[in-house]
């Protein structure tokens, strides 16, 4: 897209994309809840796996906020969680069907290591001002069956 007018095939892309964007929403919020429940339970077994924030969960500080202003419960796809380890070890043995990016928003899901990948050249001080600790691990969650998803989570987690 060049200037303020899209192209006949960018504005067809674009149209083509918005047809699936309901049912993708849906799909990524319900595979995110139940990774982040995983995720919550997770330190039950395994220690590495500190703090989860996802809107949808009950222990969300604005769990009311985000139920009023989300349509159905649908609470997107994006969640975070910190863990205690070595997290090239947990990028390296994740697998699929996740992707390491430092983007957000597509189709698959996708993980980030925020203190190596997407803010790697910011001073340890101001990436703690900001929230973003040493081991702070963003998804963005995509529509496969959470269960894979799960799957790959778990062992490389199990493997810090």
């Amino acid at each position: 897209m060049h200037g303020n007018i899209m192209s006949p095939m960018t504005a067809f892309l674009m149209l083509q994309t918005m047809k699936m964007m309901g049912m993708r929403i849906k799909q990524l919020s319900i595979s995110a809840m139940q990774i982040a429940t995983f995720l919550e339970s997770h330190p039950k077994s395994n220690p590495n796996v500190m703090k989860v924030v996802y809107p949808g969960l009950k222990s969300h500080p604005q769990k009311e906020l985000a139920d009023h202003q989300h349509r159905d419960g649908l609470h997107e796809g994006m969640l975070w969680f910190n863990v205690n380890g070595d997290l090239i070890k947990l990028m390296d043995n994740i697998k699929c069907p996740w992707a390491i990016y430092e983007i957000l928003g597509a189709t698959e899901s996708i993980i980030t290591a925020c203190a190596v990948m997407t803010h790697v050249k910011m001073i340890c001080e101001d990436r703690l001002k900001v929230g973003i600790t040493d081991g702070l691990i963003r998804i963005s969650v995509g529509i496969e069956d959470p269960a894979d998803s799960i799957r790959g989570l778990d062992d490389a987690l199990n493997q810090l």
